[in-house]
């Protein structure tokens, strides 16, 4: 770790706040550089005279817009290609994720660890947005109607689900909204409890996470940082978090979600700075960043033979939520997916039941383990029997 204040950068590409159902823009992208400030603005204004370009002011959107701003995009990845760090997410995905935290994790809260190591979160992430990508109706609507949930103004929460059954719904998509319907009550207490403050304003906007993310990444190779970000409104009404970083010189790790240790925190020098673009070219160097991760990114992006795509990769960090690009999540030829169709079943299962939803839920796991382990050419389908929870110790 290099023992100095080191400044950073910040700017984003493709936010819309709360609105992650964006045709429009379906990625947001979170861009760092880590530069001192009398070298960016050198840099930058360099380029400006060098390509003639107009504004005084490097703009991503714009550069991406001409022929000659084009050319100018791979030159700033080369130059910081080990200086840049880009956080990508995709907005829908995004938006199962949110589905599964604030839905599916407050009935499971006592022991939501348990459901984070075998990535029961993700394979409802991905069943979600799966059926949102096939253009389920039913998907659609879901994610909708949460959306609008999630904005804390609805006045009657408990219209998120119907208690009917839909026709036609995919099976898993239904067991889904079962377990969303007997579960309304103990999700809509952590709702309220959300409602008027700072973070319920801003509950599905994702520059918040996706700064915290950058910063305790750039935690690993600086010992303090100093960082510059562009306006923005969440992030200055809801920076309390980043607050508590402030020369904060102790080191945190944790496995919780990616089963590789990963920092937790980074030590500030000072508050966040917020300040405007055209007097910072640091924030511009990010701006150029975002906007080609985000373009590269998209969905029917026409722009892969462009010189700039092949420094993407370098400079995106590990901790960016993008899709499952192979569905190993949900694949059920796969001992996970196999594993939490079953948990969702018998999660299911109890709470038509009525019964206590986490009680034995670890000997369940155990057993279904077990059972898999020695029959790994099973499929769902002729095992989802044995999840009925009045079996006698499942039927395994």
């Amino acid at each position: 770790m290099k023992q100095t204040i080191q400044e950073i950068y910040c700017d984003e590409s493709g936010f819309s706040g709360n609105n992650l159902i964006d045709r429009d823009s379906p990625i947001f992208a979170y861009a760092s550089v880590a530069v001192n400030h009398e070298e960016a603005t050198e840099y930058v204004n360099n380029i400006i005279k060098k390509y003639k370009l107009q504004g005084g002011e490097l703009k991503g959107r714009n550069l991406l817009k001409s022929s000659k701003g084009k050319k100018v995009i791979p030159e700033i990845l080369s130059t910081f290609k080990d200086r840049i760090k880009v956080g990508v997410y995709h907005k829908k995905f995004n938006l199962a994720c949110k589905f599964y935290e604030y839905i599916f994790e407050p009935p499971l809260s006592e022991k939501s660890s348990l459901f984070y190591q075998i990535k029961f979160h993700r394979f409802i992430s991905n069943i979600l947005y799966l059926d949102f990508v096939c253009l389920s109706e039913d998907a659609e609507k879901i994610f909708s109607d949460f959306q609008k949930l999630m904005s804390l103004e609805d006045t009657e929460p408990n219209s998120l689900f119907s208690s009917s059954k839909t026709p036609d719904i995919s099976p898993t998509l239904d067991d889904i909204k079962t377990f969303c319907i007997h579960h309304r009550n103990t999700i809509n207490q952590e709702l309220n409890s959300l409602r008027g403050t700072d973070i319920g304003k801003w509950i599905l906007e994702l520059s918040t996470s996706a700064l915290f993310s950058i910063l305790c990444d750039w935690g690993k190779e600086f010992n303090q940082l100093k960082v510059f970000c562009d306006v923005s409104k969440p992030l200055k009404e809801n920076n309390g978090l980043l607050d508590t970083m402030m020369g904060r010189k102790d080191k945190i790790y944790t496995d919780f979600f990616q089963g590789v240790e990963e920092p937790i925190t980074f030590n500030l020098s000072q508050e966040v700075q917020f300040v405007e673009s055209h007097k910072f070219p640091g924030i511009q160097i990010a701006d150029v960043a975002a906007a080609a991760c985000a373009c590269a990114s998209r969905e029917g992006n026409n722009e892969k033979t462009e010189s700039w795509i092949e420094h993407i990769p370098g400079i995106v960090i590990g901790k960016s939520v993008i899709p499952d690009p192979d569905w190993s999540y949900i694949d059920p030829n796969t001992f996970d997916a196999t594993r939490n169709s079953m948990l969702l079943m018998y999660l299911v299962e109890r709470s038509i039941n009525k019964q206590p939803l986490l009680d034995g839920i670890e000997e369940f796991l155990s057993a279904v383990t077990h059972h898999l382990s020695l029959n790994p050419s099973n499929r769902i389908a002729t095992i989802a029997e044995n999840c009925r929870s009045d079996a006698p110790y499942f039927n395994f």
